[in-house]
């Protein structure tokens, strides 16, 4: 009776686990230029994906996590901030759906992709789609650093779950701060400079949010920097590394 039981809760276990698996999908390639529809890559539908840490999503789904981190290269967005949401959001997988209707990687609505010239139901256009809806919020929220404002407008849900969104969003971010991240999938750094940012000489302007080769404008970059002004607040080089502080208040 005792190895009968056993026999039956492991296959629970079993089922239970195969069912979230079944939802955990990754793109078939790392190209924002694909067509790809997220119907393509979910045979059995949508639903919950497998959780876990952050950079145990990016092991699962590394094709996914490229094309969120080239997304946010070209959108501006820093691109721990944007892993963490997407973890947070549908686990960076194609396969995420919920009740309320939203789906994929960065779980967007069809209306709010919409707005944006977008379909959420195409992979690319989902993760472009995600990180134009936060590039907005962080405009907003008048920068990065504090996540409870992001959460009121990227998740905009119960008051319970925007906390939980606070929380945890600024727990991911915090531990992809030493954590080694994916490159965009044109090979580029994880990082970016955002329109009006001065690049250092053989800078590829496809790396500046809004610059030309990019999809988020068409900005040209400036060949100097002009002189600081009586007002400019002067930060140290190392801001561009997006450090802690520059994005763990939670509000």
């Amino acid at each position: 009776m005792h190895a009968l039981v056993v026999l039956c809760l492991a296959l629970v276990v079993s089922t239970s686990s195969t069912a979230q698996n079944a939802y955990t999908s990754d793109a078939n390639s790392c190209d924002l230029g694909q067509k790809t529809k997220l119907a393509d890559l979910c045979p059995s539908g949508f639903g919950l994906p497998e959780y876990g840490s952050t950079q145990d999503i990016i092991n699962r789904n590394p094709n996914n996590a490229g094309m969120i981190v080239q997304a946010a290269n070209e959108y501006g967005v820093n691109p721990r901030l944007a892993l963490a949401v997407s973890a947070h959001e549908g686990a960076m997988s194609a396969c995420a759906g919920s009740f309320s209707g939203v789906r994929g990687p960065m779980q967007l609505t069809q209306g709010t992709a919409r707005g944006y010239g977008m379909n959420r139901d195409g992979l690319s256009d989902n993760i472009r789609g995600g990180m134009a809806t936060l590039r907005d919020a962080i405009r907003s929220c008048g920068g990065d650093h504090n996540i409870r404002c992001l959460a009121d407008r990227y998740n905009g849900s119960t008051e319970n779950q925007r906390r939980n969104w606070t929380n945890d969003v600024t727990r991911r971010v915090a531990g992809l701060q030493t954590a080694s991240i994916p490159q965009g999938c044109n090979g580029n750094p994880a990082a970016c400079l955002g329109p009006g940012d001065f690049p250092t000489p053989g800078t590829n302007p496809s790396q500046v949010a809004g610059g030309p080769g990019s999809s988020a404008g068409g900005a040209q970059l400036a060949a100097i920097a002009p002189p600081p002004a009586a007002t400019d607040i002067v930060v140290g080089s190392q801001m561009a590394t997006y450090p802690p502080s520059s994005l763990l208040t939670p509000g």
